[in-house]
Formats: C-alpha cells, sequence, structure tokens
C-alpha cells in the first residue's frame, strides 16, 4: 500500500482563499470608482454646472453667451454675424495643441472671409501647472493688438513652455516673434494685469458644464475632443446654408 508523498498540495482552496482575494478585487474595485467621483471632473477639465454642454445648448444658454459670456472671450469675424463659433481650450493640454490648426483653419476660411464669429474661452486646467500663465500672456499680447499672433505661437511652441518652472522669459521671446513690444507686456504679466479676465472665463466654463479641453460650439451644437476638419466643416455649412433659406 502506498504511502501519500508529502508536502502534496490540498486540491482545493481553503475557506479563506476563496473570499479573501474576491474581496480585495472587489475593494479595488470601489477604491476606484470612488477616485473617479471624486477626481473624474479636475483630471478632464473640472466643474459641473447646472446646464451642462452636451450634444446641443439651450437656447437660453446661447442667449447668455450672446448678452454675457461673450465679450469676455477674444472675438474675430463680424460682429452681428448670424453664426458664432465659440472654442474653450487651454494653452498647455497636448490635445488643444493638436487641434489648433484645425481651428485656425476654420477661423481663417470663415471668421476672417465675414462668414462668422469666432470667440475663443481661456480654460486652464489646474492640472497644467503653466496653463494660467500662458493664458495671461495671451491677454496681455491682446492689449497690443497681438491676440491671435501670440496665440498661436503659444500652442506651436507648446513643448518648449510647459514643461519650465518658470516660462516667462520664453513667453517674451513669443512675444517679440509676435511684434509685441516687450516692456509693457512684461509689466503686464508681471503684475497680473489680465489675470482676472482669465479667471472669469475659466468660470464661465464651469458654469456652462464644460468638462475637458478642447470643447468647441458650433452655434449650439457642441463638441467635445479633437475633432476632424471636415466634420465641423460640415455642420458649419449645414447650420449656414440653413440660415440662409
Amino acid at each position: 500500500m502506498s504511502k501519500k508523498p508529502k508536502n502534496q498540495p490540498h486540491r482545493h482552496r481553503s475557506g479563506l482563499q476563496e473570499f479573501v482575494v474576491p474581496g480585495l478585487i472587489f475593494g479595488g474595485a470601489i477604491i476606484v470608482a470612488l477616485l473617479v467621483l471624486m477626481f473624474g471632473n479636475e483630471l478632464t477639465g473640472g466643474g459641473g454646472s447646472s446646464e451642462p454642454v452636451g450634444t446641443e445648448i439651450s437656447a437660453s444658454l446661447e442667449e447668455k453667451f450672446v448678452s454675457e459670456y461673450d465679450k469676455l472671450g477674444v472675438a474675430t469675424g463680424p460682429e452681428d454675424a448670424e453664426l458664432v463659433v465659440r472654442e474653450f481650450a487651454d494653452y498647455q493640454c497636448p490635445a488643444c495643441g493638436a487641434f489648433a490648426p484645425t481651428v485656425r483653419k476654420i477661423r481663417e476660411e470663415y471668421a476672417d472671409a465675414g462668414k462668422l464669429k469666432f470667440v475663443f474661452f481661456d480654460f486652464p486646467l489646474s492640472v497644467h501647472g503653466n496653463a494660467k500663465i500662458a493664458a495671461s500672456a495671451a491677454r496681455c499680447a491682446a492689449r497690443q493688438k497681438a491676440f491671435w499672433p501670440f496665440h498661436e505661437k503659444l500652442f506651436a511652441n507648446q513643448s518648449r513652455w510647459s514643461g519650465q518652472s518658470d516660462p516667462t522669459g520664453t513667453f517674451l521671446d513669443l512675444a517679440v516673434e509676435s511684434g509685441v513690444s516687450v516692456a509693457p507686456f512684461k509689466q503686464c504679466l508681471e503684475q497680473g494685469a489680465t489675470d482676472q479676465v482669465v479667471d472669469e472665463n475659466a468660470r464661465i466654463a464651469r458654469e456652462v458644464g464644460v468638462s475637458s479641453t478642447p470643447t468647441i460650439l458650433i452655434g449650439r451644437k457642441a463638441f467635445s475632443g479633437v475633432k476632424a476638419y471636415d466634420v465641423l466643416k460640415a455642420e458649419i455649412d449645414n447650420q449656414l446654408a440653413a440660415q440662409a433659406q
């Protein structure tokens, strides 16, 4: 009669093993879910609102843009245009940097041609340490009527300044390249003269319910994330055609 070999593994797990491992997995899932609930908005762009941006914003919210919000953004194109395209973006956001050429093409083809009004809103995310000062710098350039050249250079040179502990020197270089007088630009930046309007833009984004950057509104239709030019062009053309009827 043969003996049972020593150290032979058990053929089934103990009751403790049966419950501990699944319990750990379940507990970990709960923790992840709680983190998403607690910090999800912060990671994607911040705060909820009473009227979130979805596929289409309400007529009342569009009217609030016209009567109150738009004057705090930076606009180009006809002031009385029937169609308005609005963008919320963060200068340090990689997706916004990738989307910038598409938005520039829309401005050039439609706003510069007098077909619509384009309004840019700052929405610097707290996860991007240099986003707010970049937005303030762009608003300082706007005081010398050089917002759009500086705006484009911020996105085109994003990799130069986004990781710097103090990007001021780079912003001064970009100001020179944009045709901005350095002394008043530097003073504006050092005094935080445009910080308030950037904060007001971020407040608008939160009130509207923008949860990520970039977000673009074509009339009342909302698009979040990097969208292809052809997709946005089709929506713009459809709305322009509808208004012409």
